[in-house]
């Protein structure tokens, strides 16, 4: 188990981040010690670089995040309520029906997330091109000059 300052080492966050993922509910240290600091596991950690990289990587708020989170775990929760054995036999196909729709609308809920940060960095690289579309054009214009 790891105290809050290797895992601001290991995670390259700071301790004050770490705790406001915390307190956002992003993250939640496995132990405490006897004198309340916190302890963290190398599952703890793994899952702290795996908020910090969607968070570098979406560009994506702390909020989205937890959004983003909170519904794979409501997802996990109801793949396992699926394939638990309570709904193993043929009476019980309506209830696999409703799980099998409220884990569609969770994905395409984490899917339309995505889909919008998607259209954003889409947006912004059509941006690009199209001022380097400009200044390539232009930088041809002047080069024909200079032959001229």
């Amino acid at each position: 188990m790891y105290q809050i300052e290797e895992v601001a080492k290991k995670t390259n966050l700071t301790k004050r981040a770490l705790r406001y993922y915390e307190e956002l509910g992003l993250v939640s240290p496995s132990g405490r010690t006897e004198s309340g600091y916190r302890l963290y596991t190398d599952e703890d950690v793994t899952h702290i670089l795996h908020v910090k990289n969607t968070r570098d990587l979406l560009g994506a708020s702390l909020q989205e995040i937890k959004e983003i989170m909170d519904l794979g775990k409501h997802y996990e929760l109801l793949k396992q309520d699926y394939f638990s054995d309570k709904h193993a036999n043929d009476q019980h196909v309506g209830e696999k029906l409703r799980l099998l729709t409220e884990l569609e609308v969770t994905l395409r809920a984490q899917r339309d997330v995505l889909q919008e940060k998607l259209n954003k960095l889409t947006e912004m690289l059509q941006g690009y091109d199209e001022k380097l579309t400009r200044i390539t054009n232009k930088k041809r214009e002047l080069e024909k000059e200079i032959k001229e």
